[in-house]
């Protein structure tokens, strides 16, 4: 699986925060990292609460409510091929 490359451009088309199971608890719980994460050197980060693909799976999210990653711009640029980064390391 190619590596989804972390930079602001890339989080400007990561559509995660649209994700149904993406709930707006977490995304209320998150937003202060998020917020951070774009003022900072995204390279350098281990986790993220978005971009799933890029970092790691979500410390939030703990339920399938449907996935979105097909449909995401970056999934068809760096063929993924997988859905569900948000659930498990690498998708699934």
């Amino acid at each position: 699986m190619p590596k989804v490359p972390k930079t602001k451009e890339n989080l400007k088309k990561c559509i995660c925060r649209k994700c149904p199971s993406y709930t707006f608890a977490c995304k209320m719980k998150s937003m202060p990292g998020n917020v951070i994460l774009m003022m900072g050197d995204m390279e350098e980060k281990i986790h993220a609460e978005t971009m799933f693909c890029a970092y790691e799976k979500s410390q939030c999210i703990d339920e399938e409510k449907g996935c979105l990653c097909a449909t995401c711009e970056l999934f068809k640029e760096y063929e993924l091929g997988k859905v569900y980064f948000c659930q498990v390391n690498g998708g699934k």
